[in-house]
């Protein structure tokens, strides 16, 4: 998490505090600096926000390119949640209620097309692998074989008292103790 946006928190709500400190005891010029400081923390947590969603945009375009692919519902997700964040946080200060609830619905909307993107990209990454393991299953096998057939030749004592205690634990796994 960007420190822009702890510390722009904090500087919204002690503008909130002194806002209503003012408001409380009739200063309003009390009031007013604490109107601004609010809205100057909105503004820093908002700049923090968008770096947050920039740093993390970034980060899915760097291991799309490692993949050799990015889903465009990735991109298009992450610019929709930047765009929303910056409509919610212009609403917040503005005190424009519809702007800040557009701005969340599009936050909400461009970081579920974000998740949609990367479900399809693991999907992909899945249907890879398991192609791979399709198609190498028989060396892997054969690698396996020669494996097991060299510890043999090198130990087989140790290769019967394992087959004996894995005959053994089968025996029990089928016959139950009684």
């Amino acid at each position: 998490m960007d420190e822009n946006r702890i510390t722009g928190a904090a500087k919204e709500l002690g503008g909130k505090v002194q806002g209503k400190a003012g408001e409380l005891t009739g200063d309003r010029e009390t009031q007013a600096r604490g109107v601004a400081n609010e809205a100057k923390g909105n503004v820093e947590n908002l700049y923090g926000q968008a770096k947050d969603a920039v740093r993390d945009a970034a980060d899915a375009v760097g291991d799309a390119v490692e993949r050799g692919g990015i889903d465009g519902d990735r991109v298009a997700g992450t610019a929709k949640e930047i765009r929303g964040k910056v409509q919610s946080a212009v609403g917040a200060v503005t005190g424009g209620e519809r702007d800040r609830v557009e701005g969340r619905r599009r936050q909400v909307e461009g970081r579920a097309q974000d998740l949609h993107g990367r479900a399809e990209d693991a999907a992909r990454d899945v249907g890879g692998y398991a192609r791979d393991l399709y198609e190498h299953a028989g060396d892997y096998a054969r690698d396996g074989t020669r494996a097991v057939r060299h510890q043999v030749e090198e130990s087989p004592l140790v290769a019967m008292l394992i087959a004996g205690a894995v005959g053994y634990g089968l025996a029990l796994l089928v016959h139950g103790r009684r």
